[in-house]
């Protein structure tokens, strides 16, 4: 008899040990999104639908995400490339020329998004760049090189420092926004930015290149009248932006000093078991912080079309908690937050937190979709059981569980925590707050997962909690997020 195997899972759940005597995040910054490039395909958009889809995602009322980080993305592209060579909204052309003349003209729709974003209350802004300037490219292509290679002339890389520099300086006056920092790569390292096979804006610059121009960069900001952090060097995933350091400050190679760069970013879409030793490289060169500044998954399973499946949802959520736990970000940054309905519906996949009708008429569910019309997907109200809760200045606190995250308010009143659970079946849950001095015995609860019984379960309240001996408990439904807020006074004396 294999009385071994017979295992049966516990009536009681080990209850997750919060420590609030150990923070693994300070100086949070919040959630934030990109604006390429749904926000240049807002161009054609009525006005009333560019406003709503900026305040779903800025804006701090129901049914917003309250987002406080915004990327702008300077375009390098000539006016004149043909746009069927681009993805929708792909197509970022450049607003400063070689003259030094300011074309905002051409980027009317992602500017008027950077507006509103900042007059919802979006807090902090960054310019960042997927190619340099067709004109200092080699081939004059900002889709990249022809064989994947370098495609920076080498005799403009501090030409394209001081654009750089020049561009950030005109959109912060036309945007009427304060830049935090500039951003002049995007998976510089990565070799498949080719012309005839990308859609998008893309350039290979490698690291003693890379080193060059953060050199020049750095000079250039030394004669701006306000600060502007160098955000370096956004690679693809965090075992690459380890290599990339590693030349960067080298000496003989990069030549950079680490107090060039004020922040490392860098992308998550693999490598996660690298990120713990991308985080302590970074603490140990003094670099003050990171950020996980883009990611975006399709659904599970190759589901199709799904947005109102938490299939849709729970790889983002997935991430961010793997994310938080692993690179200790100081802000973390999805990538396009508005995704072209037309490319979910023909290619049969879910990206984006929202769907929208980009520049043409879409039917889907026998309803018409005009340009501007959108759908609301599960991945967006999964994130707002983060965004809403976590804001930034929060202090994250170590836990006992990986998919147990736990911060304390701002104003240190509150202690928020939130569960990702993406197993099909419930879960016997329990936390120990033993280490609080609580205000009352109860817990306010917010989730996210699919629908049941005609109720939408969109970040919904649940019935509050009640804590007893210091215990919160909970069975988490299947496919959920969610978040619970328990008013504190402050730490209990051990």
């Amino acid at each position: 008899m294999l009385l071994g195997l017979m295992i049966t899972q516990p009536s009681e759940p080990t209850p997750v040990r919060i420590e609030p005597s150990r923070v693994v995040i300070r100086d949070w910054q919040g959630f934030g999104c990109s604006l390429s490039w749904w926000a240049v395909g807002t161009e054609t958009w009525p006005e009333a639908a560019r406003q709503e889809v900026c305040r779903r995602l800025f804006g701090k009322g129901s049914g917003c995400l309250g987002l406080s980080i915004v990327r702008y993305n300077a375009g390098g592209t000539a006016p004149n490339a043909d746009p069927a060579l681009f993805r929708p909204g792909g197509k970022v052309q450049v607003t400063l020329d070689a003259d030094g003349t300011f074309h905002p003209e051409r980027d009317r729709g992602q500017l008027a998004c950077l507006q509103a974003a900042a007059r919802l209350g979006a807090r902090t802004f960054e310019l960042f760049v997927n190619s340099p300037p067709y004109w200092m490219l080699r081939n004059g292509d900002t889709r990249g090189a022809d064989d994947g290679g370098e495609n920076l002339k080498p005799e403009c890389e501090a030409e394209y420092a001081r654009w750089l520099v020049r561009v950030a300086a005109h959109v912060e006056r036309h945007a009427a926004v304060r830049l935090e920092s500039v951003a002049p790569f995007n998976e510089p390292s990565a070799s498949w930015w080719r012309r005839d096979k990308s859609t998008q804006e893309g350039c290979r610059i490698l690291p003693a290149s890379q080193g060059r121009i953060l050199r020049n960069l750095d000079t250039e900001l030394k004669n701006r009248p306000r600060p502007l952090v160098i955000a370096a060097s956004d690679e693809n995933d965090p075992a690459t932006a380890i290599r990339t350091l590693g030349i960067l400050m080298n000496p003989n190679q990069g030549g950079v000093q680490p107090n060039v760069i004020g922040r490392v970013n860098v992308h998550s879409y693999f490598g996660w078991q690298s990120q713990e030793k991308l985080r302590q490289r970074v603490d140990e060169l003094g670099i003050r912080r990171v950020w996980m500044s883009e990611v975006s998954f399709r659904e599970w399973e190759n589901a199709g079309y799904i947005p109102q499946d938490m299939r849709c949802a729970l790889p983002q959520t997935r991430a961010i908690v793997n994310d938080l736990k692993r690179l200790r970000p100081n802000g973390w940054v999805y990538w396009q937050a508005v995704e072209p309905l037309e490319l979910c519906l023909r290619y049969r996949f879910t990206y984006g937190l929202i769907q929208a009708a980009l520049r043409d008429p879409v039917e889907w569910n026998a309803i018409r979709y005009e340009p501007g019309r959108f759908v609301v997907s599960k991945a967006f109200w999964a994130l707002m059981v983060f965004s809403r809760f976590l804001r930034p200045g929060c202090r994250f606190i170590e836990t006992s569980d990986f998919w147990t995250l736990a911060a304390i308010s701002p104003d240190s009143r509150r202690l928020i925590i939130v569960v990702h659970h993406d197993e099909p079946k419930p879960r016997p849950w329990a936390a120990d707050l033993s280490a609080f001095r609580l205000v009352r015995p109860t817990a306010e609860i917010w989730r996210t997962m699919d629908d049941r019984d005609g109720i939408e379960w969109n970040c919904r309240a649940d019935t509050p909690r009640p804590i007893r001996r210091q215990c919160l408990e909970d069975v988490l439904p299947p496919r959920s997020v969610t978040a619970y807020v328990i008013p504190i006074s402050g730490q209990a004396k051990r």
